[in-house]
């Protein structure tokens, strides 16, 4: 069998032969053939899920503050924001009443060219600006929540009247899916956030978090966005080609909800047991470790303890520009990952967070990245083996498990959603 990988341009990914006897099963999102995506997004908007059509809940006089996320993440926000347009045009809201934010949570600030590739001509129609999460001047306080943790975020949403999310729903490590409330925290919001979310989901396996929505991180930040006012959501969700399969706009938490049943239907694949070797790109998640390793955060829920999971994903920009800490610190065994978060000796807690859950998964199997944009003296100080090429990786997992061993092929890994048959979910 041939596996290609969707990566045009790196000759090092193109492809990799894997014998027909030794395949357990290639696993792959549903894809729904063709789609009229304008036509999904324009019934989303038209039915929202509890709350008004957006035409309706908008005043001519608010100050509309949209949210948008960032150049990491595939959601179409252009094709949204001309049926949201539209909306504002129903009330009659002039182009100077409307201010779209970036919402990128620890990642670096998008370049003009990336900016002008998300947004379209709405780059230069509307006021854009874009967070930093560590500019502490450019925050706001709004309070705590239940449970103590401190609700910092970019103060615009204090000055606004109305504030819109627009991103997309695909399951995910920290937040068991993507979207919603996510927009808002960690997306325009401070350290207490980013950090209490990720420390805490840093000592759970993904099996206990991705693709379920009812989990304790989800809801404190939808409590954090209650209190910073997020009032409505447009979130999409992508089949297996990346099209838009549907739309959900409407309350935060219902709307998000409903979203969540369809990218768990489209991305859930089951496989008949764990595999010796599986082998995964990170599709769409591939600008840099912390983006691919959405890769081995599902490659690991197929994995048994003690085979080989192979990452595949190009990486151009490196480990994790903005977290130095990741390269700094490189592996140690998570459980001292976990006790240096909870003894309070990291400055960097997001990066410290991330770099536990990768561990997590280096104590359990064998891990291997072939990725052309991280150098082998990088990938080895993060606990990986390096492989020049899919086929090198591949021929040395079969002879570390010999004859016997199979191979599971997963596609699309920065949204698969895998289960074991037999496997009880958290």
């Amino acid at each position: 069998m041939m596996v290609d990988f969707p990566y045009p341009g790196y000759e090092a990914l193109s492809s990799v032969e894997i014998p027909d006897e030794r395949v357990l099963g290639v696993f792959a999102p549903r894809s729904l053939g063709d789609i009229d995506e304008d036509a999904v997004l324009a019934r989303g908007i038209a039915e929202p899920i509890g709350a008004r059509r957006l035409r309706d809940a908008i005043q001519r006089d608010d100050r509309v503050l949209v949210l948008v996320d960032d150049g990491t993440h595939g959601t179409p926000v252009a094709r949204v924001l001309r049926h949201v347009v539209e909306e504002f045009s129903a009330v009659g809201l002039a182009d100077d009443r409307v201010t779209i934010l970036t919402a990128q949570g620890s990642h670096r600030a998008m370049t003009e060219q990336e900016l002008r590739r998300k947004l379209g001509e709405f780059a230069t129609r509307f006021t854009v600006k874009q967070h930093d999460w560590l500019d502490g001047d450019s925050l706001h306080d709004f309070g705590r929540t239940a449970d103590g943790t401190r609700v910092t975020a970019n103060r615009l949403l204090i000055e606004a009247d109305f504030i819109l999310g627009i991103g997309s729903i695909a399951p995910h490590r920290i937040k068991g899916f993507s979207g919603g409330a996510k927009i808002a925290f960690p997306g325009v919001s401070g350290r207490e956030m980013q950090e209490r979310n990720q420390q805490q989901a840093a000592s759970r396996r993904s099996e206990e978090v991705m693709g379920i929505a009812e989990n304790p991180m989800r809801h404190r930040i939808e409590e954090a966005a209650r209190l910073a006012k997020l009032r409505y959501i447009v979130n999409c969700v992508a089949d297996g080609d990346g099209r838009i399969a549907g739309c959900f706009a409407g309350d935060l938490v219902l709307a998000h909800r409903a979203g969540c049943r369809l990218s768990a239907e489209l991305n859930t694949v089951e496989l008949p047991r764990r595999a010796d070797i599986v082998l995964i790109d990170s599709h769409p998640a591939d600008q840099d470790i912390w983006q691919s390793a959405k890769g081995l955060y599902s490659g690991t829920m197929t994995v048994r303890d003690g085979g080989s999971l192979i990452l595949v994903s190009p990486n151009p920009e490196g480990v994790a520009e903005n977290h130095s800490v990741v390269l700094e610190l490189g592996y140690r065994p998570a459980p001292e990952l976990l006790r240096m978060l909870d003894g309070g000796t990291v400055d960097d807690v997001v990066g410290v967070s991330v770099l536990a859950d990768i561990a997590q998964i280096v104590d359990r199997v064998e891990c291997t990245l072939v990725s052309p944009g991280v150098k082998p003296r990088d990938a080895e100080r993060l606990g990986f083996r390096h492989a020049d090429s899919p086929d090198a990786a591949i021929r040395s997992a079969f002879a570390r498990h010999g004859d016997q061993s199979k191979v599971a092929v997963l596609r699309r890994g920065g949204h698969i959603l895998p289960r074991v048959n037999g496997e009880a979910r958290a």
